[in-house]
């Protein structure tokens, strides 16, 4: 290939749609990541594991509340104007909640407790952060559940099939979380807690304006962006009777064929089991190092990364019922290591202990006390290997088992983009993410009231019973697909819902089928024209 040949390849691969979408996604992921990281060592520094789990707590308890509202009001308009303002919104409440941080880490403290002026900006900080959050969502359903179905079948000549694109995806996500956790590590151990909320705001305003062209220019030259399809009712009007209620999105998730799979999905977030804030909060707490920590979520990562890749290479073979399956089998299987370091030397669990101590007085006062004066109680940082075996196993067991869940997830996921009606999708995947911090509430709320690392292992006991109901219900909807491994086996009965039935099974069906005859034409183009190529040689 010539110099010029391969000037033009490049040229066209970055003009590509779908290029453009993920490096506007790569933007955003690294943004989020970064400040989920370094909001968790906020949390813990200031108010120990009792406000990481207050913060979370809050976090799920706003996106529960909010995002399938918002999730029906998004169906009904522009896309752009629902990409622009998730962007502002989550970029200027970053910008805000790291500049109250910075203020509470500035101003000084004798003795390190949160009184006073300290205490309203880490308040506010919280409340911020909680905004963030909502708009990140709202913006991650754009990106994962929408934008990419619609540039995925409306240029089938880039070759980037859904499956593709979604374990594209999920390898940038990934990618982010290996990165980005040893990167926002280094950074607070190297320049401390003040410029690192600095460097936040300031990447936040840089890649706010990057992403904020990308995407517009993006939706310009998309014309499949710019259509939207309606609900109509008998008389082929649109339907006009859907309100924007969190009751109408709770009806609408349940009437999905693939409800089964996307409520499975959901339950796996009632779990202390991920590489989240409260379980980085569990191993500083028992001396582990912040680089060890960041170490073990960039391993994580990277098999987060390698489960993504493989459900790239195993949807065209085996399709995706069976590949979700496989997932959520090892991601069972590693997950019990979990249960099992309860029982370790080192492990701090002791129910029985503290059912026989326990005092209804004494337990109201020491709640109130966590969360009104909250201490940090960290054992000084060991190295690797004098951590105690209970913490080692725990860590190995969670690590393990990102492989299974990040191959599982995008394969779940792509079920639901291909079976909910586009006229639907918002409403779906926002009560979707609801029913994910629904679990996710339960969790920080058994935090916030029984803080004890002596119960701890209980939690975990009770995360990997949760995990293991998951696994059910998507075996449940496996069964009911006939354990096929055929491509459309989800497909083969077509969502019920009260729009045009021409529209919906377009959007079941049809408009896939048409992806792939255009991919087999485009195939069958190359090998005539390479035919032709050998018959002049």
């Amino acid at each position: 290939m010539s110099p010029q040949q391969s000037s033009t390849s490049f040229r066209d691969f970055v003009r590509r749609k779908t290029f453009r979408l993920n490096g506007a996604y790569l933007l955003t992921t690294l943004g989020d990541r970064m400040w989920m990281f370094a909001i968790g060592i906020f949390m813990h520094k200031l108010g120990g594991m009792t406000w990481v789990a207050v913060q979370q707590f809050f976090d799920a308890l706003v996106k529960l509340a909010a995002l399938p509202i918002i999730g029906s009001i998004m169906d009904k308009r522009d896309r752009n104007k629902i990409m622009q303002i998730s962007l502002v919104v989550n970029n200027i409440a970053v910008g805000a909640s790291a500049a109250a941080f910075f203020l509470c880490f500035y101003l000084p403290s004798p003795d390190g407790t949160l009184t006073g002026n300290r205490m309203a900006l880490f308040i506010v900080g919280i409340l911020f952060a909680s905004i963030s959050r909502v708009a990140s969502e709202a913006q991650r359903i754009c990106f994962t559940k929408d934008w990419t179905v619609v540039i995925t079948s409306a240029y089938p000549e880039e070759g980037v099939t859904l499956s593709n694109q979604n374990s594209l995806m999920s390898v940038i996500d990934q990618s982010s979380s290996v990165i980005l956790p040893v990167f926002t590590g280094a950074l607070i151990e190297i320049s401390g807690y003040q410029t690192s909320c600095i460097f936040i705001i300031a990447y936040n305003v840089v890649s706010w304006y990057i992403e904020s062209n990308i995407l517009r220019n993006l939706y310009n030259l998309t014309p499949a962006l710019k259509k939207r399809c309606v609900e109509k009712d008998e008389d082929g009007e649109e339907n006009q009777s859907r309100s924007f209620s969190w009751i109408n999105s709770f009806r609408l998730y349940f009437q999905q064929s693939s409800w089964m799979a996307g409520f499975g999905l959901a339950l796996l977030y009632m779990t202390v089991l991920g590489f989240d804030n409260l379980a980085g909060s569990y191993g500083q707490k028992h001396g582990m190092h912040l680089v060890t920590l960041g170490f073990l979520r960039t391993t994580g990562s990277l098999l987060g990364v390698l489960g993504a890749i493989t459900f790239g290479r195993l949807e065209p073979r085996i399709g995706l019922l069976w590949t979700a399956f496989i997932g959520l089998t090892w991601q069972n299987i590693f997950i019990n290591f979990c249960s099992f370091s309860t029982i370790l030397p080192g492990s701090p669990m002791n129910i029985m202990g503290y059912i026989s101590n326990f005092d209804l007085n004494i337990w109201i006062k020491e709640v109130n006390e966590h969360i009104s004066k909250p201490t940090n109680d960290d054992h000084f940082p060991l190295p690797f290997l004098q951590l105690p075996p209970s913490i080692l196993v725990f860590f190995f067991g969670i690590t393990l088992a990102r492989f299974g869940l990040w191959m599982a997830d995008p394969a779940i996921t792509q079920i639901q983009q291909e079976t909910i009606p586009e006229s639907q999708r918002y409403s779906v995947f926002a009560m979707q993410t609801a029913f994910c911090e629904a679990f996710s509430l339960l969790k920080d709320t058994i935090i916030i009231l029984f803080p004890n690392t002596e119960l701890f292992g209980a939690l975990a006991i009770a995360s990997c019973i949760f995990v293991f109901a998951g696994y059910m219900f998507n075996n449940a909807y496996f069964l009911k697909c006939g354990c096929s491994s055929a491509k459309d086996a989800h497909l083969r009965k077509p969502v019920k819902t009260s729009g045009n039935p021409e529209i919906e099974l377009a959007e079941t069906g049809k408009l896939l089928d048409e992806v792939k005859k255009s991919e087999e034409e485009q195939e069958n183009e190359e090998n005539e024209q390479k035919m032709e190529k050998n018959g002049d040689c």
